[in-house]
């Protein structure tokens, strides 16, 4: 057998000694498990970190209007009962109905597919379903555009959206479906907020 002195397990090169570390582990012999261990961790202390990368202004954007309308969702969800039970039992023989969760998995807004399709730089929201309707409020910012150009959106049915205009004739959806027939377009996230609360009252009554 092998006499494994610090100095042999040192000599070793990386893929050898995590062979050695593993077939010490195999076969439980804790001593050698111990100093293999010992030399990984000092080889991996001397390699130089990578440095993380630093946010683009656009990502830096991104993820704030992510938190600001996830923040609206909040105070709508403290306004109205948005639950995804209530959702279910008020939708009651709607085929195929599916509750949208208000915010993404992360607690922020939700990736939209414009975005996730590449066709944008940015498609960001938050949504809230009952029967067959959908309304909606996100930013929407076209490739290849200044950020201050960005625009927020509500989209729902046609007789919740006061002034709605077709979705299509207010912004490029690059041909794919919307969730809702009729749409507005804001500069500001306050007025948009205040067009989402309108719909929503009229969805969640």
């Amino acid at each position: 057998m092998i006499d494994w002195t610090d100095d042999r397990i040192a000599a070793l090169s990386d893929s050898d000694l995590k062979n050695l570390l593993a077939n010490a582990e195999r076969k439980s012999v804790d001593e050698l498990v111990v100093r293999c261990q010992a030399e990984l961790d000092k080889r991996n202390a001397l390699k130089p970190r990578k440095a993380a990368k630093p946010r683009t202004e656009l990502k830096e954007f991104e993820r704030d209007m992510s938190v600001r309308l996830a923040d609206v969702g909040k105070q709508m969800a403290e306004k109205y009962d948005l639950s995804e039970e209530t959702a279910k039992a008020k939708s009651a023989g709607v085929k195929g109905f599916r509750a949208h969760k208000l915010v993404g998995s992360d607690g922020q807004a939700k990736l939209g597919g414009l975005q996730r399709a590449g066709f944008v730089a940015v498609d960001r929201y938050i949504s809230y379903r009952r029967g067959n309707d959908i309304v909606s409020l996100g930013v929407f910012l076209p490739k290849d555009q200044d950020i201050s150009e960005h625009l927020f959106f509500v989209i729902a049915p046609q007789a919740m959206l006061e002034r709605g205009e077709p979705v299509d004739a207010i912004r490029d959806n690059h041909g794919q479906k919307q969730s809702a027939d009729s749409g507005l377009a804001f500069k500001d996230l306050e007025s948009a907020a205040d067009a989402f609360d309108k719909a929503l009252a009229g969805i969640a009554a």
